[in-house]
């Protein structure tokens, strides 16, 4: 499996003989579901599944070339690895130290026989396979339909809550597991909070609207934002007093798309976005990071900041979303997930970015 290959691969370079993977995001793509029970043990021979009765027959089902061990109140997971550690000459083994609590690493470490290591195996995850690419198609899929549905069942009158439960109602309707987050809905004034989620507050004619949400697909996450006008006061869209604003985040946003490729740092999208606000005279209205990776987390590494030194590589996806916040007036944020390809990005939503007015069809 090229998923084995590769965390072998890395497990070299960290000079580990074994990893116990026991963070659910690290362990999806090997127990085939996500739980946070069980533990998947990957050493240079072979790939073991540690988990107990509940989710047995599930594994079996499910995964082919690991070798299942089932977890019993007699047969701990300590005693597991230290039988596997013996017959594989097992010596140093790496562990997730930054998901792994105090206690039950202290546990292991008066347990267990061979060295333990913290490692962040999360890197594996930066460069998707085309399997996980074409499921996250469908999670980006899915919320893309939905913009459209919700764009034109927004009305005025209607409460910030209302629209976010016929949001995740109709994610649900096309496949979705559950959101990838709590659903962001900020209008009016509102929309000046990056993570406003929606209240009572109801929505005005004329208002901005800023819906930021996701679904969850087969356990990977999707996330979009697309600002709205509401109808009912305005006879265009270029009459709302925040269309300049609009225009000048779409253009960030447009920027730092164009950035992206592989060679390329993440602080430089994050750059194109930033500079394009900035010399529009909102740079200090423009407060968090351009993006971020996407997959099993809606929040991954590496992220478009002006820190984040990472290279882009084919197969990464990340969102770019870029945003404008005005106390008291409102804000504007777009975000797209983009993939990178070789030679470039390609936007994984189709919903128009131009600022379009609510319950249009």
């Amino acid at each position: 499996m090229a998923l084995l290959t590769a965390i072998r691969d890395w497990m070299t370079h960290q000079r580990i003989d074994a990893v116990i993977l026991s963070s659910r995001q690290n362990k999806l793509a090997h127990l085939g579901f996500s739980s946070s029970s069980g533990y998947v043990l990957v050493t240079r021979r072979h790939a073991h599944i540690l988990v107990d009765f509940r989710y047995y027959s599930d594994v079996t089902t499910r995964t082919h070339g690991y070798q299942l061990h089932r977890l019993e109140s007699g047969r701990p997971m300590s005693a597991i690895v230290n039988q596997i550690a013996q017959e594989e000459g097992l010596q140093r083994i790496g562990f997730e130290g930054e998901q792994v609590s105090w206690q039950t690493a202290s546990e292991w470490h008066d347990s267990l026989r061979p060295t333990l290591v913290s490692v962040s195996p999360d890197t594996l995850r930066q460069v998707k396979t085309a399997e996980e690419i074409a499921t996250l198609r469908e999670a980006c899929r899915i919320a893309d339909a939905t913009a459209s549905h919700i764009r034109r069942f927004i009305q005025p009158g209607m409460r910030e809550r209302e629209v976010a439960a016929e949001l995740e109602w109709f994610m649900k309707q096309q496949g979705a597991e559950k959101p990838s987050f709590e659903t962001i809905v900020a209008s009016g004034p509102r929309g000046a909070l990056p993570h406003g989620k929606a209240s009572e507050k109801i929505i005005v004619a004329g208002e901005l609207v800023t819906l930021d949400f996701g679904a969850q697909y087969q356990g990977y996450c999707s996330d979009m934002t697309r600002t709205f006008l509401v109808a009912g006061r305005y006879a265009n869209v270029e009459t709302s007093p925040l269309y300049a604003v609009y225009q000048t985040v779409l253009e960030a946003q447009l920027a730092a798309i164009a950035a992206v490729r592989p060679g390329v740092a993440c602080q430089s999208v994050d750059g194109a976005a930033r500079e394009h606000i900035t010399r529009a005279g909102y740079g200090p209205k423009f407060g968090h990071n351009t993006g971020h990776a996407i997959g099993i987390d809606v929040h991954e590494n590496p992220r478009f900041s002006p820190s984040d030194t990472t290279l882009l590589r084919p197969g990464m996806l990340l969102t770019v979303e870029p945003g404008i916040y005005l106390e008291d007036e409102g804000g504007v944020r777009i975000e797209d997930v983009v993939l990178v390809t070789e030679d470039g990005a390609e936007v994984l939503y189709h919903t128009p970015k131009t600022l379009l007015m609510t319950g249009e069809a």
